[in-house]
């Protein structure tokens, strides 16, 4: 950026009569304009880059404005000629005020209101929109656009502009754990599994929350307070409808050890608390076991399982959750009863079934005493 001296001293005023003055000023040095690409490789923060084929909504105030707002929703585009990112209608700094900025994607958002120290989400439904809804670190007394900075290929000034997500993201995949097993005795087991749906349920689609700015002079920093439930989860309220309960498998699907089927793409989810026997998945499998080539068991059943664990009570916002589902044709899991863990998979041609082999227990009753007495006429 630019900047012009400006020098006063007595001598030069003798020239003042005769001299002419031709000041330049530098296009768009004094106007508004944002910082909403790589802005977190100099905040410190981790992220991606905002992308410049994508809008976002504005909102400003300062003191003295005649209205509520000093920008009131505008919406602010990437301009390519003039490599910054400016609102829809031309701002120009104040003279000697400073100016508040709240940010949010996408613009516009269908049930967002926001205010100077309040975002409000209402009624929104994740199912219908699909859409990453994000809201910036409000930026607080700025009187001219921050110094520029670069990503690499392009430089940037503006106001800073840092995205939260204000939903969460959740993704399921499914393998098979094993499907051989030789046994020392020669006995050779093979397993035919076949998965004939998959089903999400019992998840909240949508509701609302409310974001409060935090007390600058409590806190030491101006930031929004994300809503949280009792467990301290953050999380929205939901209004109780669910999403809808589709059918994930479009033909049923023979699983092989070794491939991860995705059964949940990248989904945008309301945040919420988990609880049992609410959010869960339900599986129809069929499972043909095969001893020493010739069939020998088929079963075809459902499995229904909660995605609520204790190390996971709640889908909080701004978490992306990823499930792998480990699906085992017995009842043992292919590691001896322990835990699997995923740095050092189950071999899916030897699994150690040592916990669901089955075997007897023998005992012998003991005789019970019976004691007669009679009298025989002889």
């Amino acid at each position: 950026m630019k900047k012009f001296i400006y020098l006063a001293a007595a001598s030069l005023l003798l020239f003042a009569a005769c001299t002419k003055n031709d000041v330049q000023p530098v296009a768009g040095q004094h106007e508004i304009t944002f910082l909403a690409a790589n802005y977190a490789t100099k905040a410190g923060i981790t992220g991606s880059v905002f992308p410049t084929t994508e809008k976002f909504g504005a909102y400003a105030w300062t003191a003295g404005t005649a209205g509520a707002y000093f920008m009131d929703n505008e919406t602010v585009s990437f301009v390519a000629a003039d490599n910054a990112w400016k609102p829809s209608t031309t701002y120009y700094w104040p003279k000697n005020s400073t100016v508040d900025f709240v940010c949010f994607y996408p613009q516009p958002t269908a049930g967002l209101t926001v205010a100077a120290d309040k975002l409000t989400y209402a009624a929104y439904d994740v199912e219908a929109g699909q859409m990453d809804l994000m809201y910036a670190d409000k930026a607080v007394g700025y009187d001219g656009n921050v110094d520029e900075i670069s990503d690499g290929t392009n430089t940037y000034t503006g106001v800073p502009v840092i995205f939260r997500h204000a939903l969460a993201k959740l993704k399921i995949d499914l393998a098979l754990t094993y499907n051989h097993k030789e046994e020392a005795d020669g006995t050779v087991t093979d397993w035919e599994v076949t998965l004939n749906s998959f089903k999400l349920l019992g998840v909240y689609k949508a509701g609302g929350c409310v974001l409060n700015l935090s007390d600058p002079a409590a806190t030491g920093v101006v930031a929004w307070t994300k809503p949280a439930d009792a467990a301290g989860n953050h999380v929205w309220t939901n209004d109780g409808t669910l999403l809808t309960a589709t059918e994930r498998v479009a033909t049923a699907q023979a699983l092989v050890p070794g491939t991860d089927y995705n059964m949940v793409p990248e989904t945008f989810i309301l945040p919420q608390a988990l609880a049992d026997g609410q959010q869960k998945i339900q599986l129809n499998v069929t499972i043909k076991t095969k001893r020493n080539g010739a069939d020998f068991l088929s079963e075809t059943f459902d499995i229904t399982a909660d995605l609520r664990l204790a190390s996971l009570p709640a889908w909080e916002m701004n978490n992306v959750i990823n499930y792998r589902i480990s699906l085992a044709p017995t009842k043992g899991n292919g590691n001896g009863g322990q835990p699997i863990d995923p740095g050092n998979p189950v071999n899916p041609n030897d699994p150690d079934l040592s916990d669901v082999e089955i075997t007897f227990d023998p005992a012998v009753d003991g005789w019970d005493g019976v004691n007669v007495v009679t009298h025989l006429n002889i």
